[in-house]
């Protein structure tokens, strides 16, 4: 049984092979495609087009300067969301290098949630002309920016170790993971704003940790404001509690890995 120091010792060891199979697992994704390494762009641009026709159009939402308001969460939410719903299948997919190579076990979690770190901050870059454009001054709030990043990290590393191990075991996570995704997405103040939930129901949002931080994306790209400091504390301390029993559990178990995939 492996510590948390010791798979952070393991990391940097192997940290240019990490290295390598993350530039390759994104070289993959757009492999054969005639853009390519567009598509990291054009895939908010495409939802945000079609959100804000359903919700400024159509439902007429009166949230002012509604593409950016739906560009600032839907970003950090694709970042945390697509990692997780590859990570969750890391393990049997890379069940060549469990047990039989020093690879350790650590990357092959590690590899989706930086790959898609890697479009993210490609991807948040789109809101700057965005903030331009709609006349939105961001302003010194921006400072709170790596805060942000490190909040995600941690806790998309959290839920990534988790799910990959607990899939180990319980094959049907996979399926169940699309769908959780799915439920929070819709459950978050991403593309409507949190007042609009029913007072009964705000329970949902005040102790979402997610809905915690992506509010506060949207408090500094947005808003212009720093985030409130109790929703950034709560999902900087969700980030970090559950970022270190995933991580536990996952090195608890690593020695049952060959076994069952």
């Amino acid at each position: 049984m492996q510590t948390i120091q010791s798979s952070a010792t393991a990391v940097a060891r192997y940290r240019w092979l990490l290295y390598e199979l993350v530039v390759r697992d994104i070289r993959l994704r757009y492999r054969g495609s005639v853009l390519g390494f567009a598509w990291t762009l054009i895939n908010p641009i495409l939802f945000m087009l079609v959100y804000t026709l359903v919700f400024s159009v159509y439902l007429r939402s009166n949230i002012r300067a509604y593409p950016l308001f739906l560009l600032s969460g839907m970003i950090p939410w694709m970042w945390a969301s697509s990692a997780i719903g590859q990570a969750v299948t890391a393990i049997p997919d890379g069940r060549m290098y469990v047990g039989k190579t020093l690879l350790p076990a650590e990357l092959l979690v590690l590899v989706p949630v930086l790959s898609n770190a890697v479009n993210f901050l490609i991807t948040i870059l789109l809101l700057f002309p965005v903030c331009v454009a709609l006349g939105v001054h961001v302003g010194w709030a921006l400072l709170f920016l790596p805060i942000l990043l490190l909040i995600e990290l941690c806790m998309t590393l959290g839920f990534s170790f988790l799910v990959a191990t607990v899939n180990v075991f319980y094959r049907d996570l996979q399926q169940l993971v699309g769908y959780a995704l799915m439920a929070l997405f819709f459950l978050t103040p991403i593309f409507y704003a949190r007042d609009a939930v029913p007072a009964r129901l705000q329970f949902l949002v005040t102790f979402s940790p997610i809905a915690a931080l992506i509010s506060a994306y949207q408090s500094v790209f947005y808003y212009g404001t720093p985030p409130r400091w109790r929703e950034l504390a709560f999902a900087a301390a969700f980030s970090v509690a559950l970022f270190l029993v995933s991580l536990a559990y996952f090195n608890r178990s690593r020695d049952a890995f060959a076994e069952f995939v």
